[in-house]
């Protein structure tokens, strides 16, 4: 079928110079997984999907260097014809931007040989691409519009300090997309509990937690030849609040073992907290925002693997975290807590904590190091099987084939 990736990807020759003009966190998680779902289209569909794009950067000029984003033509692999749509980059303004440019392109994507079969898939519950696809389905009716929706609008920005302008502008936005979802065919969601919240009604709709390129991973056998006696603890993400950071940092003070160190990656409204804990405690380093290869180094590097993220908040039930998949593929053994939004399927390949504070986690972390490293060799293994076995992207994007021509899986 004819499938238009409605998206904000980097092109492969763009990427660097994005990461070197941001500012802040960078998408690295959002962007891996559209190309692995591109790139599984591309070979269950038999010919390349067509992509419209438009890059998922911050706001000029405190996230990133341009005010103005220029349009362009490319190709994504041989024979295929992408386009990235351009747009003022400030706040506010490019989203109007986006969806008035994206509009005009998509209308003639949707034209163009009518009777063939059309598809339209929309990654994230975008006001602007949601519009221009209902836009696209307007013009030629026998348009599929699938959206694939890794947030729900009002959990995206969960830092403490938004404004109440923001909120307020993301309360509108909701009701936006709210009246332009009965525009639309089929769901991607990343967990169930999405289904409950979005008025699917009889509309079909699957679950893709997460999506790995089997192809493209540089998968290393971790050595059972330690360098020396240390035992590395990584963090590797957003350093918002909710999502832990600081009881990690308060668990990490409770842990006496001097063989025992934390790395700590990322960007967020408590990186200050992380820099003055760092410079006060040897055994703890704070390497910034670190760019998605450096971060997959450090994972093969370190000895095991956190998310502090707990439970608290409903917003867990309507996630997946993305770094749950990449710390599995590494291959190091990984430590979470249960969250609703994480199929049982995933246990039996994670260590888990039980209880909230961070004697809890120092205690869990601890008799983990106490497993021999040949045990936790074997265990990071088993994960990083299962994810390559079981999430890849030819499977993953067959399943969304289906769901657009209407076939039932089998639970």
């Amino acid at each position: 079928m004819d499938i238009l990736f409605l998206g904000g990807v980097f092109p492969k020759d763009e990427e660097n110079l994005i990461y070197s003009k941001s500012k802040g966190n960078v998408q690295f998680a959002a962007n891996v997984l559209q190309w692995n779902i591109i790139k599984g289209l591309d070979i269950c569909n038999g010919f390349p999907i067509t992509i419209l794009n438009s890059i998922f950067i911050g706001s000029y000029p405190k996230y990133y260097q341009n005010i103005y984003v220029k349009s362009r033509i490319w190709s994504h692999t041989k024979d295929a014809d992408d386009r990235n749509v351009g747009f003022l980059n400030l706040f506010g303004i490019k989203q109007i931007w986006r969806g008035f440019n994206i509009s005009k392109q998509i209308k003639k994507w949707a034209v163009n040989k009518k009777q063939e079969k059309k598809t339209i898939i929309i990654y994230s519950m975008n006001t602007p691409f949601i519009y221009a696809a209902v836009k696209a389905k307007r013009i030629n009716p026998n348009i599929h519009i699938c959206l694939m929706c890794p947030d729900l609008p009002g959990f995206m920005n969960l830092r403490d300090n938004r404004s109440f302008f923001l909120k307020t502008l993301k309360t509108v936005d909701r009701v936006i997309i709210d009246y332009y979802l009965q525009w639309i065919d089929s769901f991607i969601f990343l967990t169930k509990y999405m289904a409950e919240r979005i008025n699917v009604g009889n509309r079909p709709w699957i679950v893709i937690e997460g999506v790995v390129n089997s192809k493209e991973l540089k998968i290393k056998q971790k050595s059972n030849v330690k360098r020396d006696d240390k035992k590395v603890i990584l963090y590797t993400g957003t350093l918002n609040k909710v999502y832990g950071i600081l009881e990690l940092l308060k668990a990490f003070k409770l842990i006496e073992d001097p063989s025992i160190y934390l790395w700590i990656c990322g960007a967020g409204e408590a990186q200050l907290e992380v820099e003055k804990y760092a410079n006060i405690n040897s055994r703890v380093k704070y390497f910034g925002q670190v760019t998605r290869d450096c971060a997959v180094k450090l994972q093969h590097e370190a000895d095991l693997l956190i998310n502090p993220r707990n439970s608290e908040g409903e917003y867990t039930k309507y996630s997946f975290p993305s770094k749950i998949m990449e710390y599995m593929i590494s291959g190091t053994p990984t430590l979470i807590y249960r969250l609703p939004g994480i199929p049982d399927e995933y246990y039996d390949f994670l260590f888990t904590i039980e209880g909230d504070s961070p004697e809890d986690i120092a205690s869990r972390i601890c008799q983990i190091f106490n497993y021999s490293t040949e045990e936790l060799l074997e265990f990071g293994a088993k994960a990083q099987t299962f994810v390559i076995s079981k999430k890849n992207n030819i499977i993953q994007a067959q399943r969304i084939i289906d769901l657009i021509n209407g076939e039932r899986e089998i639970k």
